[in-house]
């Protein structure tokens, strides 16, 4: 099954090893349909999400020159294809994701504790694309210090949102609030 494939309704993100970004994505059946690999070495924390077959899909990194956390999403040849950014000031958790062009397209909101989110339309606020939960956030509380791995799951409530960037998006709040 590829990545993208638009009838997936659900991701779940394993993180390995002393979030360091990479692991595995999974569908609900834990069936390995994806794959994150980040640099070890790249002070713009890049990971490349690929398919199964380790054809890559997309590249996330962090922009070095920011007054806030801005990291880019772009196509394997290096094409810029969205921008997530934190805002200022936010008391809950909050990512603003922009196209290309700098339109916003999808906000973030999460909880104080910022373990789980919905991504809406940034106008209309009834419209949710997607949440994503994380799945071992009592570890966090309990154990942080033998917490070496991450599970987030994405459940797609639009069938028609992109996937991709939608993919991007919970990779880069991982990155922004977890890691």
């Amino acid at each position: 099954m590829n990545l993208l494939d638009p009838t997936i309704t659900h991701y779940v993100i394993h993180e390995k090893t002393w979030k360091f970004g990479g692991g595995e994505i999974l569908d609900t059946d834990g069936n390995k349909i994806g794959l994150m690999k980040r640099k070890l070495m790249s002070l713009r924390a890049e990971i490349q999400l690929q398919n199964v077959d380790e054809t890559p899909v997309c590249i996330i990194n962090k922009k070095l020159a920011a007054v806030r956390q801005v990291y880019d999403v772009k196509t394997p040849e290096g094409q810029l294809i969205g921008r997530a950014k934190k805002p200022m000031v936010a008391f809950r958790g909050s990512v603003d994701y922009y196209d290309p062009e700098d339109n916003i397209i999808f906000k973030a909101q999460g909880g104080v504790t910022k373990w789980n989110f919905e991504i809406r339309h940034p106008k209309d606020k009834k419209k949710v694309y997607a949440t994503i939960k994380k799945g071992d956030k009592w570890r966090d509380v309990f154990a942080p210090m033998f917490n070496f791995k991450d599970r987030y799951v994405i459940h797609v409530v639009d069938p028609d949102v992109d996937r991709l960037m939608l993919l991007a998006y919970a990779i880069i709040i991982d990155n922004i609030y977890h890691d």
